[in-house]
């Protein structure tokens, strides 16, 4: 008999065994100084677990966020360090895990869940879609010598006053959809976590760059890459609150060229990389369709997604959008939504639909990772959905509802 719970303390030890078979890692855990439960950690009960009696045979962490979308700040649930034990492997635990999360979630009013797959195909079954990409970009450090910037690096170390990246990242993520705030965990937690690392023991650096004025716009993280012998200096954050702030960080990097080959940088898609260089052809990129998402609450969704940019100027408007979601029974139905300058209003009706999609097409909307137009043109029809998307009338009222909009999950899960 297997039983589905969130952990307890004494169950963590499990899941990170489990991780070091799933991960390839290499840990002893029956050494006493490695059972010690990192304070910077998750706490158990962000975890779930299958169990045969006693023992885990998989389990995952749901752990809680906050997350910006379009102009809001709303619960996010984050999926991570998902494994089955190779035993147990298509016994469809992963599956009963989610069956039971994801109605939880929608009570607790998550509005979204987030993760990163190993492979996009597997977590479509339980309602996530592509709603991040990233460009992995390569720029020889010597053609960025010319990015000059009049203002200041400071090094924050391990121990240093954290509010001023603070400040910088708050300012970043406002208008960024899947911006995740770092002040939404107790006791500065997730800054104490993001500046832990001694630059001397892990070759990974973090400085915050102020403007001649004295203003913090930036900061930028990067750790020491070795790579067929060369030494690469690859960003693993960077943050700015304006165009100003981003060309101070990357100013950085034209100082650094005789102890690092290239600059390497995971970075969100909504900026143009070819603007850093003068010689498109020295630029190396690679489209990455990372992160995924899906929609837990359609309702609250629906509802604090941006409105069409006529609304400032009085227009009203609505539309009936028909959704399908397979595994939160409560998102299933007609939703009425009509939309003026003041506020959103959504409700369950009975009325036809303008238009028709699952919940994957719908997190991929809703989000702004693609708009109605794009998303027409994608494949209607597939293994795990027959209602992908499908409009019926009023499409040039639905194209402008639901378009392009900034975003970038700014976590790793």
């Amino acid at each position: 008999m297997h039983e589905i719970r969130r952990l307890e303390t004494d169950d963590l030890l499990q899941l990170f065994r489990i991780h070091t078979i799933v991960y390839n890692q290499r840990k002893d855990y029956s050494k006493e100084e490695n059972q010690k439960i990192d304070p910077l950690g998750h706490p158990a009960n962000w975890a779930w677990g299958s169990f045969a009696g006693k023992k885990m045979l998989a389990g995952m962490f749901e752990v809680e966020y906050l997350m910006r979308f379009d102009g809001h700040s709303v619960k996010m649930s984050g999926i991570s360090g998902v494994g089955t034990l190779p035993e147990a492997r298509k016994g469809g635990h992963v599956r009963r895990i989610f069956e039971e999360l994801l109605p939880q979630a929608y009570e607790k009013g998550v509005v979204f869940s987030n993760l990163t797959p190993f492979n996009h195909d597997f977590y479509r079954k339980f309602g996530y879609e592509v709603a991040c990409a990233r460009n992995n970009i390569t720029i020889n450090t010597g053609d960025l010598s010319e990015i000059n910037a009049k203002g200041e690096f400071i090094h924050i170390l391990p121990g240093d006053d954290t509010s001023l990246l603070a400040e910088v990242h708050s300012a970043y993520i406002t208008n960024l959809n899947h911006g995740i705030h770092r002040d939404y965990w107790p006791d500065n937690r997730a800054w104490k976590s993001f500046t832990r690392q001694d630059p001397c023991l892990t070759g990974t650096y973090l400085y915050l760059w102020k403007d001649e004025t004295g203003k913090a716009r930036s900061y930028i993280k990067y750790q020491d890459e070795v790579e067929d012998g060369d030494h690469n200096m690859s960003v693993t954050e960077l943050a700015f609150i304006d165009r100003k702030g981003l060309y101070g960080a990357l100013s950085l990097t034209g100082g650094l060229s005789a102890q690092f080959e290239n600059f390497k940088w995971l970075m969100p898609a909504f900026i143009d990389p070819f603007d850093f260089i003068g010689d498109a052809w020295s630029l190396e990129t690679k489209f990455l369709p990372r992160e995924m998402t899906r929609v837990v609450n359609v309702k609250a969704a629906l509802e604090l997604m941006r409105r069409p940019h006529c609304c400032s100027s009085g227009c009203e408007g609505e539309y009936v959008i028909e959704v399908h979601d397979e595994n939160i029974s409560a998102n299933t139905g007609k939703y009425l939504v009509q939309f003026g300058k003041e506020d959103t209003k959504v409700s369950q009706t009975t009325k036809n639909p303008d238009m028709c999609c699952d919940i994957l097409s719908l997190s991929q909307l809703v989000t702004g990772y693609r708009s109605l137009e794009n998303a027409l043109y994608s494949r209607q029809d597939s293994w795990y959905s027959k209602t992908a998307l499908e409009v019926y009338k009023n499409e040039e009222l639905l194209k402008s509802v639901f378009t392009l909009r900034p975003q970038h999950i700014t976590e790793y899960f």
